[in-house]
């Protein structure tokens, strides 16, 4: 079933910028995942610690198998790069259609 998340990342501040450079490339594989429905990561105009991540699947096992890849594991598994994360799941509203 389709999902969507919003996700929230903090990072380190002496990081970020380093950061940044990982999701460039996080967002271009993530163009070779067939699970992935849309993939975006935007620096917050704010708080340039904070990084907003706009991920559309077309279900669970998408989700996890992008999230098992070894450049997230890498991130997930090291403690230098993010202090905090805040996860919403969501369902998508479809489109209405014409009648």
């Amino acid at each position: 079933r389709d999902s969507l998340t919003h996700i929230q990342v903090y990072a380190f501040p002496e990081h970020a910028d380093a950061l940044e450079r990982v999701y460039a490339e996080t967002t271009r594989l993530s163009a070779l995942e067939p699970g992935i429905v849309y993939y975006c990561i935007a620096r917050d105009s704010d708080d340039p610690t904070m990084f907003h991540f706009f991920e559309r699947y077309t279900g669970r096992k998408a989700f996890d198998e992008h999230n098992s890849q070894p450049i997230i594991q890498k991130l997930v598994n090291e403690d230098k790069y993010i202090k905090g994360v805040k996860a919403k799941f969501a369902k998508p509203i479809p489109a209405a259609t014409r009648e």
